[in-house]
């Protein structure tokens, strides 16, 4: 009868063994696909992935352009007032989210119509690869790039990167727009406007160059189209959450074996 039950617990601790190596597997390869993906899911495309249509100049013309509307927004109206048609391909390089938790001038001025901004380098700054060599970086309305070395900054053009604050309330754009992400190359169409909230005085301007710099260089674009042209490394942005969840799933199980 003791035989049976040692017999018995043996065999459970064995299965139990497996169980946990198993698991430790699944850690193992877990925590292999975070380090990569971490270390590949923001790398900038190859030149040779870089689409042609980017490397042209925005399109911006006069022609047709809306008379002013209202829109809304989360119970608020704001008036937009449409400059110019625009159009512009490029590759996002940094990229601000006006809903995140750290964004506080949007939600005091409840301005809910801007859904993300997205600083693009086009044309001349895709044809080079200086970009590779600056540090972009996002914050509430502002684009900001530095480089330590001076033979970059001969290479790059001011004139061709553009800090765009892109508005719509329509659900499938909005949608589109914050699927957007570093390295990706994007085709944004729209009008370039001026806008505020119904009945104010103040609002935000836009800018109709692509030569001025400081504040109010920004562009504000009504979209009207969005589309990503080409991800950027489609297949490490998928392995990251999956890692995560490869991790946690396992940790989770090594304590309840």
């Amino acid at each position: 009868m003791m035989d049976n039950v040692a017999r018995t617990l043996s065999e459970a601790r064995k299965k139990q063994g497996k169980r946990k190596q198993a698991v430790q597997v699944v850690l193992l390869i877990g925590l292999v696909g975070l380090f990569f993906s971490l270390l590949f899911k923001n790398r900038w495309p190859k030149p040779t992935e870089i689409r042609p249509e980017c490397l042209q100049e925005p399109v911006q013309t006069q022609e047709d352009v809306p008379e002013s509307f209202i829109d809304e927004a989360k119970g608020y109206r704001y008036e937009v007032l449409p400059l110019f048609n625009y159009e512009l391909w490029g590759m996002v390089v940094s990229s601000h989210y006006a809903g995140s938790i750290t964004d506080f001038a949007h939600e005091a001025w409840k301005d809910y119509l801007n859904i993300k901004d997205l600083c693009v380098i086009f044309g001349r700054n895709l044809e080079t690869d200086a970009f590779r060599y600056i540090n972009f970086r996002s914050r509430d309305f502002t684009c900001y790039y530095s480089y330590t070395d001076p033979d970059v900054g001969e290479l790059f053009s001011a004139s061709h990167i553009s800090n765009n604050h892109l508005i719509t309330s329509d659900r499938v754009l909005v949608r589109a727009i914050k699927r957007a992400r570093r390295g990706d190359q994007v085709r944004i169409k729209g009008w370039l406007v001026n806008y505020r909230h119904e009945g104010s005085r103040t609002g935000r301007s836009t800018s109709t160059a692509r030569t001025d710099t400081g504040d109010h260089a920004c562009e504000v674009v009504y979209v009207t189209e969005f589309e990503i042209l080409k991800k950027a490394n489609p297949e490490w942005r998928a392995a990251f959450p999956l890692s995560i969840l490869l991790i946690a799933g396992s940790v989770l199980a090594l304590f309840l074996i």
